[in-house]
Parts: C-alpha cells; sequence; structure tokens
C-alpha cells in the first residue's frame, strides 16, 4: 500500500511551486503573467520605491508577502487538488 508523502508547506516550497505554474497548461495567461512579475521582482535588485525613502521606500517589501499570498491563493482557486504535475506529466511521456 502506498502512503502519500506529507508535503511540508514551507516557503521555498511554495515558490517552487508558483515556478511550476509558470509551465502548467491548465493556468491562464494572465495569472502566469502574475507569477512571472513576482518572481521577477523577487530577483531584481532594483526597488520601485527606494529603501532611503522614509516609510515608503519598506512599503513595497511589506508588500511582497501579501502579494505573494494573493497569487498562490488564486492559483489554488483555479487548480483543482488533483491536477498532474509536470514531472509527473513529463514520466508518461
Amino acid at each position: 500500500m502506498k502512503m502519500r508523502k506529507k508535503t511540508v508547506k514551507t516557503p521555498v516550497n511554495k515558490i517552487k511551486s508558483l515556478c511550476l505554474a509558470l509551465f502548467n497548461s491548465n493556468v491562464k495567461g494572465k495569472k502566469k503573467l502574475a507569477v512571472l512579475g513576482m518572481i521577477l521582482y523577487i530577483i531584481s535588485p532594483i526597488d520601485i520605491i527606494p529603501d532611503f525613502v522614509p516609510l515608503a521606500g519598506y512599503a513595497d517589501d511589506i508588500l511582497l508577502p501579501i502579494l505573494f499570498l494573493v497569487i498562490d491563493k488564486m492559483l489554488s482557486d483555479e487548480t483543482p487538488s488533483e491536477h498532474p504535475t509536470p514531472i509527473k506529466e513529463a514520466e508518461k511521456a
């Protein structure tokens, strides 16, 4: 009897799932652009508002985790819980 591994929901695993959502054919184009924009903003060394601006400089850094939760919720609403992962799709081919 196979037991399903319990996945631990860490920030790294959530970012991996966002990266895999870029290659998922079930995710619509606008949602892929939102995920891509967020990943590029995380990687980018340039802030929208520089940190030396009082209060407003750190507002975009605080906004990032909130945006992450919104995009994660947006993707989880669209995709069913039992969807094949791209790795399993590749193993079938």
